[in-house]
C-alpha cells in the first residue's frame, strides 16, 4: 500500500477510485490530510509517507533542508492553482496589506512565492508585513476567520467559504500569472523498488482518470458535488485538471524565474534538477508523452 499526504485528495484520484481504476491497477493508496508544507516534508524525509502532492516550489528549498537532497517531482496533477488572495474587511486592495498581518504555510517555499510576486506588484514589500506561519489552507481560513490575521492565499472550496463569509478577493494567481502551474507529486529519488513500481502503477490508473475527466468535465463535477464540494469549487477543480502529467516545463521555469525575479534561494534551479520523469515513462498503459508540447520524456 502507498501512502500518501495531501491537502485534500487529488480529483483525477477520486475519478480513479469511483472507476474502479486503481483496482485494476492494483494498487492502494492510504491518503492523509496535512496540515502543512512542513508535516509534508518530515513525512517523505523520515518515511512515513511515500509521495506527497504540493506546490510544486516546495521542492527547491525542501531539497536545500536537512535530509532532502533526494525529492523530486514526478508528475504534475493540476495545470493551474485556482488560488486567490483573500482579505478581512477593511483590507479592499492590495495597498492596503503593508504592515498588515499576512497568513501563510511557509514563508520560503511553496505558494508564497507568487503571493510574494504578487505584492512586490503592488508596491508591498513581503518583509515588510507580519508573516505568521498558519499552517494548510483550512487552517490558515479558520485563522483568517477568526480575526488572527488579515490576508492570506485560499483555494476551492476554501475560498468560496471567506468570500460566503464576508472575506475579499484581493488578487488571483491564475490571472496574475498565466501558466502558474497547480500541485505536483513529490516522492524520494531513494523510493525503494517495490514502491517505486507501485506509484507508477498509480500514474498509470491516474493517467486514465485524468483522460476521463478530460473528456467529461460535467460528470466530474456532479463527482465533486456529490462529496460535497460546493458548486462553483467542484467547477474549478474540474477545470484545472490538465492536459497530461508531465510537469510543465514552462510552469517549472516560470517557477524558478519569480525566485530569481525576487532574489530568493533556488533561482539557481533548472528543470532537470527538480523533475524526473522516469515513473511516468514506466507507468502502465501510459501514452506515448514524447510529442507533448508542455514536456519531453528523457
Amino acid at each position: 500500500m502507498l501512502k500518501a499526504i495531501w491537502f485534500a485528495p487529488p480529483v483525477v484520484h477520486r475519478v480513479a477510485g469511483r472507476d474502479g481504476l486503481l483496482d485494476r491497477a492494483d494498487v492502494s493508496v492510504d491518503g492523509v490530510l496535512t496540515t502543512s508544507s512542513d508535516e509534508q516534508f518530515d513525512g517523505l524525509v523520515e518515511g512515513r509517507h511515500d509521495f506527497a502532492v504540493t506546490a510544486m516550489d516546495n521542492v527547491i528549498m525542501w531539497n536545500r533542508r536537512p535530509g532532502g537532497g533526494a525529492l523530486r517531482i514526478f508528475a504534475q496533477i493540476e495545470a493551474s492553482t485556482n488560488i486567490v488572495l483573500i482579505a478581512r474587511p477593511p483590507f479592499a486592495d492590495m495597498a492596503s496589506l503593508a504592515g498588515r498581518k499576512l497568513l501563510v504555510d511557509s514563508p520560503t517555499n511553496g505558494f508564497v512565492v507568487p503571493l510574494r510576486a504578487m505584492l512586490a506588484d503592488a508596491g508591498v514589500p513581503f518583509d515588510a508585513c507580519e508573516i505568521v506561519e498558519s499552517g494548510g489552507v483550512k487552517e490558515r481560513l479558520d485563522r483568517l476567520l477568526a480575526g488572527e490575521g488579515d490576508a492570506t492565499l485560499l483555494g476551492p472550496p476554501f475560498s468560496d467559504i471567506a468570500r460566503a463569509a464576508g472575506m475579499i478577493q484581493l488578487a488571483e494567481a491564475d490571472q496574475a500569472f498565466p501558466g502558474y502551474p497547480g500541485q505536483g507529486v513529490v516522492a524520494s529519488t531513494r523510493l525503494d523498488g517495490r514502491k517505486r513500481d507501485e506509484l507508477a502503477r498509480w500514474l498509470g490508473a491516474i493517467e486514465a482518470a485524468r483522460q476521463a475527466a478530460r473528456a467529461n468535465v460535467a460528470d466530474v463535477v456532479r463527482l465533486l458535488e456529490s462529496q460535497g464540494v460546493p458548486a462553483a469549487a467542484a467547477a474549478a477543480l474540474a477545470r484545472a485538471v490538465g492536459p497530461n502529467l508531465v510537469p510543465d516545463r514552462r510552469g517549472v521555469d516560470m517557477i524558478i524565474d519569480q525566485r530569481v525575479r525576487l532574489g530568493l534561494p533556488g533561482s539557481d534551479c533548472g528543470y532537470d534538477d527538480l523533475v524526473d520523469l522516469s515513473l511516468l515513462a514506466a507507468a502502465p498503459d501510459h501514452p506515448d508523452m514524447t510529442a507533448s508540447p508542455k514536456g519531453t520524456l528523457e
